[in-house]
């Protein structure tokens, strides 16, 4: 029998995502003491692109639009 993984708010929230930051963090600093700057490198390019991702989105709880990425949502 096959279990949902479908994406669950609880597991999305804040501290999923802190907990991830964390454990990158972690990782890039192992990595530095073992010398793998490839490895290093890769940790670093997806801490910056979970940094975006969580920037993108949207407020659940917010009952206002935010202007925060607006950049990135409209053509120029």
């Amino acid at each position: 029998m096959s279990e949902n993984t479908a994406c669950d708010a609880s597991v999305s929230g804040p501290t999923a995502v802190e907990s991830l930051k964390m454990l990158l963090d972690y990782a890039i600093a192992e990595g530095g003491e073992l010398r793998l700057p490839v490895f290093v490198l890769l940790l670093r390019m997806a801490n910056l692109e979970l940094a975006k991702s969580s920037r993108r989105q949207p407020r659940l709880n917010s009952d206002s639009p935010s202007l925060r990425g607006a950049d990135e949502r409209v053509a120029p």
